[in-house]
């Protein structure tokens, strides 16, 4: 996989940049396949193993761009993304644009097959938005492109955020600059056959609670989404089977916003056994990432 993801950088349109491969001490053959490809473009860098937010923060500092973009090494970008996304910042004459993202081709990593397109519409200040739909924006942190004094005016990525560090930073970019979108898909997004529940449910859970500690005023200012952020919160403690505390937040998300059925729901199935409510959390998701089959979001 990191063959492919660096021969996808290195086959790029736009010729003017740096490839920095972070390595976080790892004991498989990453330095092995970073110096058979014998590029210029290419700066190694070895690290002492961290928290992705950290290491996220390492490549922020080596890099000697204010234009940076990640790539996981399971992801691979198409020909023109940097290109494409370059354009859009260099069209930006007010300063306020700080992160360019594009469209994304999901691929059943097992057959090939692509199972979904997603164009995006949304530009501008997208930060409501951006709270509602953590995956759907951007699909993965290989999309885009972030203007690095941007990212440092925020206060780079939180390092106490060990899973969905991305999504955290984000949201603070959101909040103070401008999102701009290419329409054309940018990347390929390889997932695995099947839905598979997370296994990481309760570091998930510590990052929707700081997120909510971080922005609670911000989204509370809209109640919809707020009954929403919620009711995802909730939802984690039922699967781990904290009801007491998954009940209480879904009070609060009935406060904020009496009209989410999903919270009527969610707090009749917190009386049934933990099994039951994760069967039907499995049912939902299920359905609706049939629903998501070459859907466009906007």
């Amino acid at each position: 996989m990191l063959k492919r993801a660096i021969a996808s950088i290195l086959a790029q349109s736009l010729e003017d940049f740096e490839l920095i491969i972070l390595d976080n001490s790892s004991t498989d053959d990453t330095e092995a396949v970073t110096r058979s490809f014998n590029d210029k473009k290419i700066h190694y860098v070895k690290h002492p193993p961290s928290a992705i937010s950290k290491a996220r923060n390492i490549g922020i500092a080596e890099a000697r761009s204010d234009y940076v973009a990640f790539l996981d090494d399971d992801d691979e970008w198409l020909p023109e993304k940097l290109e494409k996304q370059y354009r859009m910042f260099v069209a930006d004459t007010s300063g306020r644009v700080g992160f360019v993202y594009g469209g994304y081709i999901h691929v059943e990593e097992e057959s090939g097959r692509v199972f979904e397109t997603i164009t995006p519409r949304l530009d501008g200040n997208v930060d409501e938005y951006a709270v509602r739909h953590r995956d759907t924006l951007t699909g993965s942190a290989s999309n885009p492109m972030l203007r690095k004094s941007a990212v440092i005016a925020v206060g780079g990525y939180d390092e106490g955020v060990k899973t969905g560090e991305d999504y955290e930073m984000f949201l603070r970019l959101a909040r103070e600059y401008e999102f701009r979108f290419v329409k054309d898909a940018l990347l390929r997004i390889y997932v695995h056959r099947g839905y598979r529940l997370s296994h990481q449910l309760e570091p998930y859970l510590k990052t929707d609670l700081i997120v909510y500690g971080k922005h609670g005023d911000f989204i509370k200012r809209f109640p919809g989404t707020n009954s929403y952020f919620l009711q995802i919160i909730a939802g984690k403690c039922l699967r781990l089977g904290k009801k007491m505390e998954a009940r209480a937040y879904l009070k609060s998300a009935f406060r904020a916003y009496p009209w989410n059925s999903g919270v009527w729901l969610q707090f009749v199935l917190s009386f049934f056994p933990k099994g039951i409510y994760k069967f039907f959390h499995r049912v939902a998701v299920s359905l609706y990432l049939r629903m998501r089959h070459s859907v466009h979001y906007g």
